[in-house]
């Protein structure tokens, strides 16, 4: 496995990190999704995806609080992705259930793990 952590400086109550393995990075999310932090999320995930990964994992397992906002930019880094692969790496309610209970779990792959997500080839 070849990463890189980029630590983030916190802003408010989110920790972003970045990481790279192989064609994938992976972008690990720490803290409160909200209407404040979901704009820098969107930078940071915009971001990543202008580097073209093959597949994009967003891990929310350390997410303690996932907004309306937040969905947004998953849903939104979807559709920037085009053909390639947004999978998301959730084991808690609050970010299994803003998924699935709005139909995003449709188009973005639910995993419980990292490896998982990335062992997963190109079915989501």
């Amino acid at each position: 496995m070849t990463s890189s952590p980029r630590d983030v400086p916190e802003t408010g109550d989110l920790l972003v990190t970045v990481r790279r393995h192989e064609r994938a990075a992976v972008v690990t999310v720490a803290g409160e999704i909200d209407l404040v932090t979901a704009p820098e999320l969107d930078e940071i995930v915009t971001a990543v995806v202008d580097e073209s990964p093959e597949v994009l994992v967003v891990d929310l397992r350390k997410v303690t609080f996932l907004s309306s906002a937040g969905l947004q930019v998953l849903a939104a880094a979807h559709q920037r992705l085009g053909e390639r692969r947004l999978r998301v790496v959730s084991t808690s309610h609050v970010t299994t259930r803003p998924l699935t209970s709005t139909g995003l779990d449709a188009w973005i792959g639910l995993f419980t793990t990292v490896d998982e997500a990335l062992a997963s080839g190109t079915e989501a």
